[in-house]
């Protein structure tokens, strides 16, 4: 078992100075369901020992600071997978005593399934999902506002990321935020070592790895942004080798409250 051990890690990552953008197991439509979803259990593990949940709430609880009223606040989590951000979403606003509706949308039938028996075994009726494919359909509602997106940056090319990007922006009312991996050597080992240890499921021990591969650097996720049409745009590095890049909606987006 320790020479194994050995020999996977002897592997070296391809040259992370560009990306590359490669099909991941889990993005294959033909992966068995069963595999499918013991994935998205190792990702759950994975984004709790991330604590992305308390980052994004962080940025969410700045946005919303000023609010003069007492209605939901509408959040959007495109590409939900799982559904786990938007689960702890919704129980970090429940601690705090802050009323929230949370949608999450995701293409996957796998995913939204797993995701909703997710959100009923924890007792949460504010949490929703529902099939949608964000790059190519209408956004659920006409308006949220907080619209996000975690961990599905990396699977898009360049102008893909700046489409969803202005998409996202045009309709939030206030905020849109994006956190996602950033293509570095250490990120690339720490995914290498976590998903390992995390998870014994070998889609996210291939996919791990990979999505370093074809993840951008902040440099090259803020130059998407301007390429977006975005202003006013902060990037923020976080633990495990993550940003999180905000930013008020377009002008075209912005709403009062009502």
């Amino acid at each position: 078992m320790r020479t194994q051990f050995s020999l996977q890690w002897s592997v070296m990552p391809r040259d992370l100075r560009s990306r590359n953008l490669q099909s991941e197991l889990m993005d294959d439509p033909s992966l068995d369901q069963s595999a499918h979803q013991q994935a998205l259990i190792g990702l759950r593990r994975i984004n709790w020992w991330s604590r992305t949940d308390t980052v994004v709430w962080r940025a969410i609880r700045r946005a919303i600071a000023d609010r003069k009223t007492d209605s939901p606040v509408t959040i959007l989590d495109i590409a939900s997978g799982g559904g786990d951000l938007a689960i702890r979403l919704a129980k970090l606003a429940h601690r705090e005593s802050v009323s929230v509706r949370i949608h999450g949308c995701d293409i996957s039938p796998t995913a939204i399934a797993h995701a909703t028996e997710q959100a009923a075994a924890a007792g949460l009726k504010n949490v929703t999902f529902l099939q949608c494919n964000a790059i190519e359909e209408p956004l659920p509602e006409p308006q949220y506002d907080v619209i996000l997106c975690s961990l599905f940056l990396h699977h898009l090319t360049a102008d893909q990321g700046a489409v969803l990007l202005k998409r996202m922006s045009q309709s939030a009312r206030r905020l849109m935020l994006v956190d996602d991996l950033r293509r570095t050597r250490l990120g690339y080992w720490l995914a290498r070592l976590g998903c390992r240890l995390l998870t014994r499921c070998h889609v996210v021990h291939v996919d791990g790895p990979m999505s370093v591969e074809g993840a951008f650097t902040t440099d090259e996720a803020a130059s998407l942004a301007t390429r977006a049409g975005l202003e006013n745009v902060l990037i923020e590095n976080h633990w495990p080798e993550r940003f999180l890049l905000s930013c008020r909606a377009a002008a075209g987006g912005v709403h009062a409250d009502h």
